[in-house]
């Protein structure tokens, strides 16, 4: 398996086969793939800072098999503003600024367990520029595992989007800070 960064027209061009892991990774809870690919399009073509990144099997040459996309948090964007009051509410208003918004990671059906979204998240976490990521996942599902396992934190653990009773766990990951060589506290 190899990892690659998707530039806007790969990412375009692959955004059927990403609707099509999407939809086998998240099965009965999946939106409509057209409605999904649809979103990526838009969002791949007009936000800031947006990136996908691909697990592709056999050596870089064989499929896609799994993915992770977000951008830069831009707090007018829906999302932004739908977990902005509850974060502020609950003391975490600062991972408001410099924050990447991890919008999907996802591993084909076939290829889960294998350590694809662990390392696609990892490589994510060391070389995008913020300091921060956000997400959302299924209070119940897998991937809090990972998530966990690799340094984000529950920041609000029961998280409704307004007008829903869709319950998610809002999580965030920050980068350490380490004092510069030689210096100490004290």
């Amino acid at each position: 398996m190899v990892l690659r960064r998707c530039g806007p027209a790969e990412a375009l061009e692959n955004s059927g086969r990403l609707a099509e892991i999407y939809g086998l990774a998240l099965g009965a809870r999946a939106e409509p793939s057209e409605h999904f690919a649809a979103t990526f399009r838009t969002c791949i073509q007009t936000y800031d800072g947006a990136t996908v990144l691909a697990a592709v099997s056999g050596g870089g040459e064989g499929q896609i098999v799994g993915f992770l996309y977000g951008y830069d948090l831009q707090l007018q964007h829906w999302w932004p503003q739908e977990v902005a009051g509850p974060l502020r509410a609950a003391g975490h208003g600062g991972w408001l600024s410099d924050a990447f918004e991890l919008v999907e990671l996802q591993v084909h059906p076939a290829a889960q367990g294998r350590g694809v979204g662990t390392a696609l998240l990892t490589r994510q976490l060391v070389e995008m520029p913020h300091r921060r990521a956000l997400l959302t996942a299924d209070p119940e599902g897998r991937a809090r595992v990972l998530y966990r396992r690799l340094g984000f934190r529950d920041l609000v653990p029961d998280f409704a989007y307004a007008g829903t009773a869709h319950r998610a766990a809002l999580m965030g990951w920050e980068r350490a800070t380490v004092p510069p060589a030689g210096r100490t506290g004290g």
